[in-house]
């Protein structure tokens, strides 16, 4: 019998953090297996090395940029990773439909620009592969950026390549990775260092679609509460916002001791929202206060 899952209070939401390992492994850590098969893509026609090298079937797409895809690889924390770049929102559909085994195209949301994929198609099955298109990061104009047209599609690929490479790297080196405000925080703050280098809580409302002190959301942090309760999101909005800037000292302190990437992830994602609002004195009867 299928059961509803049941829904999180803000509490429950807001208390979310990695346990830290006590040990962490050498970084970077070895590749994973799969790797291995990616390797011979370098200066390879990506269609031509998919279907002949990997075995995955020439179904019949209408690829609108077939010259623009191409496979690169990026070295994370976690290991090296193939990374697969389209240039038109149809292409990226497409190839997220190829990867995982099917002729049918998601209608994936126009703001939907990137994934770190598990691969299901059979011959390729449950490789990591980042995907990535170009595209305004978070569906945000260059204008609201404060770029012109050219360097926002750059800096958003900046953005998007070290906001999934985070995601990797939480999976392999704290176990685990979830659609959760916390771990995006945690890649979107590693992203904005990559395309800026600094952290801007401003910014980082554009991207979620938040307004500085309201309790409501237009944007993309509405997805990743899905599983709190529809009375109770107005306060996971609430804290978000207020953490913002908590994030933003805390970002300048970790660039002045010049930390390292392992450090930037472990500390932000071993410290809950709920924590880093408490210590700010931001919290009454558990619940992050308004800003007044």
């Amino acid at each position: 019998m299928f059961r509803c899952k049941r829904l999180l209070t803000a509490e429950e939401y807001l208390a979310h953090a990695y346990a830290i390992p006590a040990v962490i492994p050498f970084m970077p850590m070895p590749d994973e297996k799969f790797v291995g098969s990616w390797r011979e893509a370098a200066g390879r026609e990506v269609l031509d090395f998919l279907t002949a090298e990997l075995g995955l079937p020439a179904l019949a797409f209408d690829w609108e940029h077939e010259s623009a895809l191409l496979i690169s690889f990026v070295q994370t924390l976690g290991g090296k990773l193939p990374v697969i770049d389209t240039a038109s929102h149809r292409d990226f559909r497409q190839m997220e439909a190829l990867l995982n085994g099917r002729k049918e195209v998601r209608n994936l949301l126009a703001s939907v620009n990137a994934f770190t994929l598990q691969t299901k198609a059979s011959s390729l099955y449950r490789h990591r592969v980042l995907l990535l298109n170009r595209a305004p990061y978070s569906n945000v104009s260059a204008a609201a950026a404060g770029c012109p047209e050219e360097e926002w599609l750059e800096r958003s690929h900046h953005l998007r390549l070290a906001h999934e490479c985070a995601h990797y790297e939480t999976l392999r080196i704290l176990g685990g990775m979830k659609n959760h405000a916390l771990d995006e925080l945690l890649a979107d703050t590693l992203g904005q260092l990559a395309a800026f280098g600094n952290f801007s809580a401003a910014r980082q409302r554009a991207f979620f679609g938040l307004t500085k002190g309201e309790d409501s959301c237009m944007g993309r942090l509405a997805f990743y509460t899905n599983n709190v309760l529809p009375e109770e999101r107005g306060r996971v909005f609430r804290a978000v916002d207020q953490v913002l800037d908590i994030l933003e000292v805390e970002v300048k302190a970790l660039l002045s001791q010049k930390a390292g990437k392992l450090e930037w992830l472990t500390g932000i994602a071993g410290k809950s929202i709920t924590e880093r609002l408490a210590d700010a004195g931001c919290l009454s009867d558990k619940f992050p206060r308004k800003m007044t």
